[in-house]
């Protein structure tokens, strides 16, 4: 029996508890040592008894029960929760750059929430629609053409915080990624609605002006820093082949893939790519799309459909590739729309002429196919959103005939972009 005690007497002086381990400042611990009989039978024989000391510990830090489920004055219980709180904390996070800009003038506690790195991250990745294009006329500044002017927007849409002038080659999910108009064609990737930037370092390979890019991003709720490739198709010299090299903001470092294209019928590209759902696309001027599997990094050929125009746009319609075609019959526009793997036709949707109105006689050429039912094209001297379920059309801006312009989908996102840190 004394044994027991001795055990359990030693437990109480390795307690992390005990009065000499505890920091005076955080209350005085008072100890209280209660002696209770405990009865212990020793080998069935009657009365046969020792006392053992039990120890209770009281903490004047403990002493209330509310202190241990006090939240912090941050920090909101849903019942205390009034509509301004739940607006801040559930619904924000859905809204585009431009309108959270606005909502900073609110209060300063909606100021810091939307400031904070949680928001940005939360916002990157809850907000996808499409909220306009960049554009970009050979020789001058990329402009921005909002779908809706009121809610998104960017600060600087020629990208003058930028250190040199550049040329906008893609777009993914809030980042573009550009090329200085200079003679070292440095790439860039940048964010226009926080203006932050990154230079990537020079490439291994040779990129010629036939290269062809696509930036690569998806939002991932688990990783605060954005993480992006750019994916680069590169014409070996002297040689009828493609070879890719890909930079990773992760190591912020090129590497060259194993995989070569020596199909003909992938050269030459006609200009950069986009990507979607871990592939890359790319248009070829033979009339076959080169597809390249970034996880796996292979590549494949998918072959366009024959009636292919320079009016039509290979494009990403409710998660799928597809490609639009524009056709009019009898004074009638509509839109052609090619998918699966044989770019099969899959749907024709019509263009009602008393929508359009006078703007049925003029050229019309596909842009993409954005927000799950809004097509945008230009129609004569007009950038339209043509909304196929309503049949509706809203006019977007004027569009430049005088030559043919690049258009780029562009996410109002708060995406973090910012240069390489070790």
């Amino acid at each position: 029996m004394a044994e027991l005690v001795d055990k359990q007497m030693e437990e109480t002086e390795d307690d992390p508890i005990m009065p000499d381990e505890v920091d005076s400042s955080e209350g005085s611990l008072q100890q209280n040592i209660s002696i209770s009989s405990l009865t212990l039978m020793d080998g069935g024989s009657a009365g046969s008894h020792e006392m053992i000391p039990s120890c209770s510990y009281k903490s004047s830090s403990y002493s209330s029960s509310e202190n241990c489920v006090k939240f912090p004055d941050h920090i909101k219980q849903k019942e205390d929760m009034e509509i301004q709180d739940v607006v801040r904390q559930y619904a924000l996070c859905f809204l585009p750059a431009k309108s959270l800009c606005r909502f900073k003038t609110v209060s300063k506690e909606w100021l810091r929430w939307i400031n904070s790195p949680f928001f940005v991250h939360t916002q990157t990745n809850h907000f996808r629609h499409i909220s306009g294009l960049f554009c970009q006329f050979p020789g001058e500044s990329p402009s921005f053409m909002s779908l809706n002017p009121v809610a998104y927007g960017v600060p600087n849409p020629t990208l003058c915080f930028l250190p040199e002038p550049v040329d906008v080659r893609t777009s993914c999910n809030g980042l573009l990624g550009c090329q200085s108009r200079l003679g070292d064609n440095a790439y860039y990737i940048c964010n226009p609605v926080t203006e932050g930037w990154r230079m990537v370092p020079k490439p291994n390979l040779y990129h010629g002006p036939e290269t062809a890019i696509a930036l690569a991003f998806e939002p991932d709720i688990l990783n605060f820093e954005a993480q992006y490739e750019l994916i680069c198709a590169v014409s070996l010299p002297d040689w009828e082949a493609l070879q890719f090299e890909i930079y990773s903001s992760r190591t912020n470092s090129w590497r060259v893939s194993n995989a070569v294209c020596l199909e003909l019928d992938a050269l030459p590209l006609n200009g950069d790519g986009f990507y979607t759902r871990g592939f890359v696309y790319w248009e070829t001027e033979s009339g076959a799309i080169l597809v390249f599997d970034l996880k796996e990094e292979v590549h494949g050929i998918v072959s366009l459909p024959p009636s292919r125009k320079p009016t039509g746009a290979l494009t990403v319609m409710r998660g799928e590739l597809c490609y639009l075609l524009p056709h009019k019959e009898d004074d009638a526009w509509s839109i052609e729309v090619y998918g699966n793997m044989d770019m099969s036709l899959q749907c024709i949707i019509p263009l009602h002429s008393e929508s359009l109105g006078h703007l049925v006689d003029g050229e019309c050429r596909a842009l993409a196919f954005v927000n799950d039912d809004t097509l945008i094209i230009t129609l004569g001297t007009k950038v339209i959103a043509y909304h196929a379920r309503e049949h509706r059309m809203e006019w977007v801006s004027d569009a430049r005939t005088d030559g043919f312009v690049k258009y780029f989908p562009y996410v109002n996102s708060f995406c973090t972009c910012r240069p390489f840190h070790a």
